[in-house]
């Protein structure tokens, strides 16, 4: 008996040891291959050696260290390969991965979130698939789990969904009830998730007014986000910022919901913050409040007094830094004449006209260029500020330099119109007469007539420092708005003075055009 007892217990141990060795392989193949997917060198190969059929039924193993090495792998392989991600789908994967989250430790739900985010974030088409496949509600639930990095995972994969332009995608994730619980995770003490949650709730909000509100509306969210503003977290003060600036753009309501007065003081920190990427965020996040009304942009300038910190930011930005902010003057400048005169006295013009002359973008020009038209177009006051600083010249440079039809030709063009159509004075149109070209020298040249007509005493200076001879040079199309407007400001003149400058004689001693021009009005 005792015999037969010892050989059976050796044949136990020679089956266990069997099973013991099978595991440790399938252990150490799910490992290296875990491994060997974090380089994105060795995705094709991997793919191509069918790794997709090994680790399927992995999933499923009756080890959990095993499923959760076999869920990291695939999300890694997902990540770096939307063809992967798409093969994870056609092999219903995600199914399986889905009814396994409401049944497995934390470890594994982890794993699982994490090829939900890898599968969602390459395309509308995969994320619709993870909705397909009823993941939103998973998910979800996940986010009510205690463990932080479950939260975490889960509250990435909703973000990677409702980040893609279709806003069907979002309303989705929101009608799951993700709204509420990452308004809850983002007043979790763990900075990683507040981080995640705030960006899932950004990703949701920016579609559209109505998810903005749900997001708004949710009771102390504005208010903690506000309170991540002042985090000793950039990536968190980087994404709250972010957040709030996609909720106020939608429409008035909504911004003045995120304004408060806590909010432009810890704006302001954020646009002096060391780190770029979180100054940029602040500034858009005010630019998204200032541009919806005049009563938000006044509450900008006057009770934010954010504008000489927008200013500042312009002078330091670098290139396409500097768009948000430029923006942000023009809107604020574009409502009335005292918001413009306020621009103006903080020196927004100055850092205006200081961008078109820079190596930067056209398209930055180009909101440059518009934005000096919103504070010149209000008065000859404001225009003569601009003009003092040089920005018609410097509009002017642009304009000549710039692609036909482009935008940026455009808003330089429009912008000189503007300020030109406000100068009472004939001093700064005058460089413009000898540079401009036909499209911008037509309204010059009106306002010339303009200002000559209105002030008698202009028009003596005007002959004498050679602009009247210069209107004589000029050879256009007789029907044409520019020779109108010519013929304008010669018939202000006697007819032998015109005559005179009409002719290619130089005068060099006392002539019958210096008699003439004694006679008229002086400007002293």
């Amino acid at each position: 008996t005792w015999d037969i007892q010892f050989e059976q217990g050796k044949m136990s141990r020679a089956v266990l040891s069997s099973f013991e060795e099978y595991q440790k392989e399938r252990v150490k193949f799910v490992q290296t291959i875990a491994e060997l997917a974090r380089k994105k060198e060795n995705i094709e190969a991997l793919q191509a050696a069918g790794v997709m059929g090994l680790l399927r039924p992995l999933l499923l193993d009756n080890v959990s260290s095993i499923q959760q090495s076999a869920a990291l792998a695939l999300s890694r392989l997902a990540s770096y390969s939307p063809e992967f991600a798409e093969a994870i789908v056609a092999n219903q994967i995600l199914p399986q991965l889905i009814n396994s989250l409401a049944k497995q430790n934390r470890f594994y739900k982890k794993a699982a979130t994490f090829v939900l985010k890898a599968v969602a974030k390459h395309s509308e088409h995969l994320a619709q698939c993870v909705i397909d496949a009823g993941a939103l509600d998973a998910l979800v639930a996940c986010l009510e789990e205690f463990d932080p990095s479950v939260k975490e995972g889960a509250a990435y994969a909703l973000s990677c969904v409702a980040k893609h332009t279709n806003p069907k995608l979002a309303e989705e994730v929101a009608k799951a009830g993700a709204v509420e619980q990452l308004s809850l995770c983002i007043q979790d003490p763990e900075t990683s998730l507040k981080k995640v949650a705030t960006m899932a709730l950004s990703e949701i909000g920016k579609h559209n007014a109505e998810l903005a509100d749900r997001i708004a509306n949710n009771a102390g969210t504005l208010r903690v986000l506000t309170g991540c503003l002042a985090d000793r977290d950039w990536e968190l003060r980087q994404y709250a910022c972010m957040c709030l600036a996609n909720i106020a753009k939608h429409n008035e309501d909504l911004a003045q919901k995120v304004a408060n007065s806590d909010l432009f003081t810890r704006l302001i920190n954020c646009i002096k913050d060391e780190k770029e990427k979180v100054q940029k965020q602040a500034v858009l996040c005010i630019k998204e409040i200032a541009v919806h009304s005049l009563d938000l942009a006044k509450m900008v300038c006057d009770i934010g007094g954010v504008t000489p910190y927008i200013v500042e930011y312009i002078n330091r930005a670098p290139g396409v830094a500097k768009l948000h902010a430029i923006m942000t003057l023009g809107y604020v400048a574009g409502f009335d004449h005292d918001l413009a005169k306020s621009v103006v006295q903080c020196k927004g013009h100055i850092a205006l006209v200081s961008a078109l002359s820079q190596k930067v973008e056209d398209h930055v020009k180009a909101a440059a260029a518009w934005s000096l038209g919103q504070i010149g177009r209000h008065s000859s006051e404001l225009a003569k500020e601009l003009a003092e600083q040089k920005a018609l010249n410097e509009l002017l440079i642009v304009f000549a330099a710039a692609e036909e039809k482009g935008d940026l030709k455009n808003k330089a063009k429009k912008a000189l119109k503007s300020i030109i159509q406000q100068c009472q004075e004939i001093e700064p149109l005058r460089p413009l007469l000898q540079t401009a070209p036909e499209t911008v020298l037509k309204h010059v040249v009106a306002q010339m007539a303009k200002v000559l007509k209105a002030n008698p005493t202009a028009r003596r200076p005007f002959a004498e420092k050679g602009s009247l001879k210069k209107l004589q040079d000029i050879h256009v199309a007789p029907e044409s708005k520019l020779q109108s407007s010519i013929n304008e400001i010669n018939d202000l003149f006697p007819p032998e003075v015109t005559q005179h400058y009409s002719s290619c004689l130089l005068y060099t001693s006392p002539s019958p055009r210096d008699a003439t021009l004694s006679r008229m009005p002086s400007s002293a």
